[in-house]
């Protein structure tokens, strides 16, 4: 005889506005759902997003079994600086305009009735419907207080399910962000041709560490204008590189897609213990135009000779020469903070409800 799964104590924070003004609809109907299904629900949304961080945090210290986040990536973010590193799995229902770590989970998109049945699923399913995948975790001083601690700090940094972007993706997001037309997607694809009609390359010194690659792959790395070999890491655990160089696309990818559907890391993993940097140089009005095409069908970018991917741990992206004025980065969509900053890879340190298959 199979037990019935006990009930569980949980979380919702919604977002409103998720799925073009749907998400307060739909998050009362995940809260209902999840009571009827015998579960303790409490819905620790708030008036801002800092507000809801708030109750979640409180909520986890008194015992809360998972939180449940109703939205787009900004919502996941929002969610894992209240889980990572605590054991606690997030669920994700997701509803906003970009859901791109929610596909990389491979969840149902879009779907309120499937995501909802497929997060049951995951609580019954006990330890087999949580799943472990990596988070990056960025800090720096240029961050936004209160995660402005520096490096070494216990509470430096902030997490990041899917990139921290810092080149011309980061100043496409900033455009985007700041036009009120169109909603959805769209947005993003005109903030993009936008930002490519008035392109320009920026200077960058990246510190790459423990580079693990095949001697050919570390050769073609190389290879790149502006890349230079600082040798083995003193533990052993590959390479040092770093890259001093005027670039166009600077981002670090914990999960393949971001904004919505863009292809920029089109091997990265959410569970292989590495991000993806992924790196172009000076391409210039037409290889930009030509590369965000490429990014949108598929990541056929990753092809050119003028854009390198390079599997990593950890990377430390600051200013290069000069005084130019550099975009800010973004993680997940949302304001991070100004550069120098440092992005680290954690293994396993989010756990997310995901029923087995």
């Amino acid at each position: 005889m199979v037990a019935e799964p006990k009930p569980k104590q949980l979380g919702v924070v919604v977002n409103p506005t998720a799925g073009k003004g749907r998400g307060a609809k739909v998050g009362d109907a995940v809260v209902k759902r999840l009571h009827d299904s015998g579960h303790e629900v409490w819905n620790l949304s708030g008036h801002s997003a800092d507000l809801a961080l708030e109750h979640a945090r409180r909520a986890l210290d008194n015992g809360l079994d998972a939180l449940v986040v109703v939205g787009g990536d900004g919502m996941v973010h929002l969610g894992i600086q209240a889980v990572a590193g605590t054991g606690t799995p997030l669920g994700i229902v997701p509803m906003g305009t970009g859901n791109d770590f929610a596909t990389a989970l491979g969840l149902p998109v879009a779907e309120p009735t499937k995501s909802v049945a497929a997060l049951t699923a995951a609580l019954n399913a006990g330890a087999a419907g949580i799943k472990a995948v990596d988070a990056i975790r960025a800090c720096g001083e240029g961050l936004n207080p209160p995660y402005n601690k520096p490096y070494g700090d216990p509470n430096h940094g902030r997490w990041v399910a899917g990139a921290v972007s810092a080149g011309l993706d980061a100043a496409i997001n900033a455009r985007a962000n700041a036009m009120l037309r169109p909603k959805g997607s769209s947005r993003y694809i005109l903030a993009a041709l936008r930002e490519l009609a008035a392109y320009k390359s920026w200077p960058y010194l990246i510190e790459i560490e423990h580079v693990t690659e095949s001697d050919s792959d570390v050769a073609h790395i190389l290879d790149f204008p502006g890349m230079h070999d600082l040798g083995p890491e003193p533990d052993g655990d590959g390479r040092r590189l770093q890259w001093h160089s005027s670039g166009a696309l600077v981002t670090a990818a914990n999960s393949p897609i971001i904004g919505g559907g863009i292809v920029v890391a089109p091997k990265a993993s959410i569970t292989d213990g590495y991000m993806d940097l992924v790196l172009a140089g000076d391409i210039g009005k037409a290889g930009a135009a030509k590369m965000f095409p490429e990014m949108m069908n598929g990541g056929k970018h990753a092809n050119s000779k003028d854009v390198r991917i390079i599997r990593c741990k950890a990377c430390t992206i600051k200013p290069g020469q000069g005084t130019v004025h550099l975009p800010a980065a973004y993680a997940d969509g949302e304001f991070l903070g100004t550069l120098p900053l440092r992005a680290e890879l954690r293994p396993g340190a989010i756990k997310v409800l995901v029923a087995p298959h």
